[in-house]
C-alpha cells in the first residue's frame, strides 16, 4: 500500500472512531451526565483572577464600551480598576454587570462603585452590583460615589407639577435600594440570614464635592491605590467627573462624558493610560440624516444634539499626544462599529494627530496592565 493509500486509511479510521464517540455521546445520557459534570467542576473551579488583586500591578479593566446606541458586543459604560487587593467599580452601565462576571473577577471584593454621572447608560446596572455582589458574599453595604445634585442646571417641572432633574447620588441610591427592597426580603427568607446577611443588603451613598478646574478631590485612598475626581464638561449634565488613577508610581485617567475639555487634558498630562470616551461626529450625522430620511425627525434631532457634549476620536487623540500620553484607549464608543470597514471609518484621521503613544479601541473584557514601578503596559483578555 503506498503511503498516500495509508495516509488516507489512517484518516478515515479516525473519522470513524470521532463519529462513533459523537454518537455515543449523544446517545448514552450516563456520558451526557459525566460530560456536563466535567464542565460544571471546571467552571465552578475558575477562581483564578483573585490572583490580579495582589499581584504588584494596577489593572484597568473594561466591562463595558457602549454607549445607548444598541450594541450586542458591547455593555454601557463601565471600568472595573483592580489593584492593591482592591476592586473599584467606575460607572455601572445596563449588561455591565455581565460583563463583569464573565471576568471572572471576584464580585465580593468590589469595594466600591464610582460614578462619572448620572445619565441612565452610566447606572442603570448598578442594581444589579447591588444584589449580585451580596449575593455572591459581601458583608457591608456597597459605597457609592458620585455626583451631588446639579446647581447651575435648572429643574424641569412638567404640566402636572413633577419635578425632573433634582437628584443627586444619594437620591439614586435610595431610589434604587426601595426598589429592590422587595427582593432582598425574599432571597433573606428563603437562603436564610446566615447565608444572606441582611447588614449588607443595599448601597451606601456619598455625594462627592464638586472640585473647582484644576483640583483633584480624593474619592479612595486604600493600600497605595488613590482615586481622585476632577470637573468635565458634560453640560448640561452637571457636576460630571473624570477620575485619576494612580498606584505604584502608575497612572491611568478616564474621561468619563464629556466634549474635549482643558481641565481633563491638564489631568492627563503624562499618564501611563487615558481611557477616553469617543463619538464620530461624521458617522453620527450620517445616523441622523437618514433618520430624516426614514421620517423619524424626532430621534434625528436627538442623535444631532449628543454632538455637543462628547468627544470625536480625533480630539482625543490630540489630547492624548499633547499630554505625552503612553496609551490612548477608545471607549463610550459610538455609533456601534460592527466590522472593520466601519471601525476604520471610526478612526479616520487619528494618527495624524496622535503622535508618539500606542492607540487602541477599547472592547469588553480588554484587561491593561502596569505593573509598579516599570514602563511596561500589557493588554490581555479577560472574556
Amino acid at each position: 500500500m503506498s503511503k498516500a493509500r495509508m495516509a488516507a486509511a489512517l484518516v478515515a479510521g479516525l473519522a470513524s472512531v470521532v463519529v462513533a464517540a459523537g454518537a455515543a455521546v449523544w446517545t448514552v445520557p450516563s456520558l451526557q451526565d459525566a460530560l456536563v459534570q466535567r464542565v460544571i467542576d471546571q467552571r465552578v473551579g475558575l477562581h483564578d483572577r483573585d490572583g490580579l488583586l495582589d499581584d504588584g500591578a494596577l489593572h484597568v479593566v473594561l466591562c463595558g464600551t457602549g454607549s445607548p446606541m444598541p450594541d450586542s458586543t458591547r455593555a454601557d459604560a463601565c471600568t472595573a480598576i483592580v489593584a492593591g487587593g482592591h476592586i473599584v467599580v467606575i460607572d455601572a452601565g445596563p449588561g455591565s454587570w455581565t460583563s463583569f462576571a464573565g471576568t471572572r473577577l471576584p464580585a465580593q471584593k468590589i469595594d466600591a462603585v464610582l460614578l462619572t454621572h448620572l445619565h441612565s447608560d452610566h447606572i442603570d446596572g448598578l442594581p444589579e452590583f447591588a444584589v449580585q455582589t451580596w449575593i455572591s458574599g459581601r458583608k457591608v453595604p456597597l459605597d457609592v460615589f458620585g455626583p451631588g445634585k446639579a446647581q447651575e442646571v435648572k429643574p424641569v417641572v412638567d404640566a402636572a407639577g413633577r419635578i425632573h432633574g433634582a437628584s443627586g447620588t444619594k437620591e439614586v441610591v435610595q431610589g434604587i435600594s426601595l426598589a429592590l427592597d422587595a427582593d432582598s426580603g425574599y432571597r433573606i427568607a428563603h437562603h436564610d440570614a446566615d447565608h444572606l446577611i441582611p447588614e449588607a443588603v443595599g448601597m451606601t451613598a456619598h455625594e462627592i464635592a464638586t472640585p473647582a478646574p484644576g483640583e483633584l478631590v480624593t474619592v479612595f485612598d486604600k493600600d497605595g491605590l488613590k482615586i481622585s475626581a476632577f470637573l468635565v464638561d458634560h453640560r448640561p449634565v452637571e457636576p460630571a467627573f473624570g477620575y485619576r488613577v494612580e498606584y505604584g508610581g502608575r497612572v491611568a485617567v478616564l474621561s468619563g462624558d464629556t466634549k474635549k475639555n482643558a481641565n481633563l487634558a491638564h489631568m492627563a498630562v503624562g499618564a501611563d493610560l487615558l481611557i477616553h470616551e469617543a463619538l464620530n461626529r461624521e458617522m453620527v450625522a450620517k445616523v441622523a440624516a437618514g433618520l430624516d430620511r426614514a421620517g423619524d425627525h424626532r430621534l434625528a434631532k436627538m442623535a444631532r444634539d449628543t454632538l455637543t457634549y462628547h468627544t470625536s476620536p480625533v480630539e482625543a487623540a490630540e489630547i492624548a499626544g499633547a499630554g505625552h500620553v503612553k496609551l490612548l484607549v477608545y471607549a463610550h464608543v459610538v455609533p456601534p462599529l460592527p466590522n472593520a470597514l466601519v471601525r476604520r471609518v471610526f478612526l479616520r484621521g487619528v494618527d495624524a494627530v496622535r503622535g508618539e503613544g500606542d492607540t487602541k479601541l477599547g472592547y469588553d473584557g480588554m484587561m491593561i496592565t502596569m505593573p509598579a514601578g516599570s514602563q511596561a503596559i500589557s493588554i490581555s483578555d479577560l472574556l
